[in-house]
């Protein structure tokens, strides 16, 4: 079975499949009805009511009273007396009629015969001759023809509505609609103040249109606020960043004994890496501006100096860092940003292992560790993740800004960020650099 989602059908066609069903169940019903108007020019009720008058008059005949047969209007009859001659058959009698055999006939026995007139027959022996009876059904035959003349028209003028009906809905809906669709899609992220033009004829549209402006306007809100604790976060964060720094260089002067040089150098990194985080903060809170002129960053001298400075997570651990491959490689973004992204991944990998070797490699496009871990569940760590990102809206929440940074400059600089693990198999981080336009 297919594991993939069949796509909808759009309105416009469901609607346009109502009316086509519509007109033809109409069509289908006009022509059943004309095919059981047919049907009434053969029903045995001529014949026997041909058989009934017929056996009246003979009836009377035989009594020896004097009937006159009707030779005008619809029901008309004749008594041929004998081997009538051709030239003794009466004028108003069609000459077809004397030579038929007896029985009955009806209007499309009678057909071949005569064309213009449609009759039903019953030619009747008697004693001296026959007698021959008919029912002239050319006015039903006409005004039925008629009815099925209107009726093809009524037909036509329906297909004609359904059709005009279809292309209506196509002018009206379905092309407003893919329009407006397709103005959604046309809608950047990275760029403020975008709206939906809201002049759509259909006030459904209309209404789309405008509330889906309102939504953007709650969004733009949303990120300026955004931008704006990030932007006083960062600086609120500064003064107590340079007071530790400004204490520990202070404290390196005071002759410490040896074995503070290592908490000491481990503060300092930290404040390093806590000023790298801020100044990625402020970065990110602000728009990209297209007038700057970008920064390239050469990611092969950064990344010695990465693994030595992270070599201490591994401390008291039978694991190191082993880098295999270190091509020159160069990317359009800060430094720093450069150094975040490429720092949480080195650390999350030594807090992931316990023993063995973490691979760190660096291709002309691509950044890869693999650490020696446990590995992961995929589906239940991204819902831990979703867990942690709305736990850290709150106050008090949150586990870190570690990867959280590191998508959000990812995201930024259109880098592909992705993680292949599986339970008791180790975890590999990948960043893919695109080239550069």
């Amino acid at each position: 079975m297919s594991n993939k989602m069949r796509r909808p059908l759009d309105l416009q066609w469901r609607i346009s499949a109502v009316f086509i069903a519509f007109g033809v169940l109409l069509a289908l019903g006009l022509a059943v009805q004309a095919r059981f108007s047919q049907q009434l020019m053969v029903h045995p009720l001529w014949e026997q009511i041909l058989q009934s008058t017929t056996q009246q008059y003979i009836t009377s005949a035989m009594g020896q009273n004097t009937v006159a047969l009707p030779t005008q209007g619809a029901y008309r009859a004749w008594h041929l007396k004998g081997s009538t001659p051709p030239g003794a058959i009466p004028a108003d009698m069609p000459a077809y009629l004397a030579q038929l055999p007896p029985g009955y006939y009806s209007e499309h026995d009678l057909g071949p015969y005569d064309a213009q007139s449609h009759f039903a027959a019953l030619v009747t022996a008697v004693a001296d001759g026959r007698f021959i009876a008919v029912v002239d059904m050319t006015e039903i035959e006409n005004l039925q023809n008629h009815s099925a003349r209107v009726s093809l028209l009524f037909v036509l003028a329906n297909l004609v509505l359904v059709g005009a009906a279809i292309v209506w809905l196509h002018g009206s809906l379905r092309k407003p609609a893919r329009s407006l669709a397709q103005s959604m899609e046309a809608l950047d992220p990275e760029q403020p103040s975008q709206r939906l033009a809201v002049a759509y004829q259909q006030g459904e549209l209309h209404a789309i249109a405008v509330q889906t402006n309102r939504h953007l306007d709650r969004v733009e809100r949303f990120m300026e606020r955004e931008r704006s604790l990030l932007d006083q976060a960062s600086h609120e964060f500064r003064t107590p960043i340079a007071v530790i720094s400004g204490a520990v260089d202070v404290l390196v002067q005071q002759g410490l004994p040896p074995q503070a040089q290592g908490p000491l150098a481990r503060i300092r990194n930290t404040v390093d890496e806590l000023t790298e985080t801020m100044r990625a903060l402020l970065y990110l809170s602000r728009e990209p501006d297209e007038n700057d002129s970008p920064e390239t960053t050469r990611v092969d001298a950064l990344l010695p100096a990465l693994l030595q400075s992270h070599a201490h997570l591994l401390d008291h651990k039978p694991a190191q860092f082993v880098l295999r491959e270190c091509a020159p490689t160069s990317v359009n973004a800060p430094p720093a940003m450069v150094s975040i992204v490429l720092a949480n991944l080195l650390r999350n990998a030594a807090e992931n292992t316990q023993t063995g070797d973490i691979t760190v490699s660096l291709s002309a496009d691509r950044f890869r560790v693999t650490d020696a871990g446990g590995g992961f569940d995929a589906v239940q760590s991204a819902r831990d993740y979703s867990a942690s990102l709305q736990k850290s809206m709150k106050a008090g929440g949150g586990r870190g800004l570690g990867l959280f940074l590191t998508r959000r400059i990812c995201e930024r600089f259109r880098w592909t960020l992705t993680l292949h693990s599986a339970v008791n198999s180790g975890t590999e981080a990948e960043v893919y650099f695109p080239p550069s336009d």
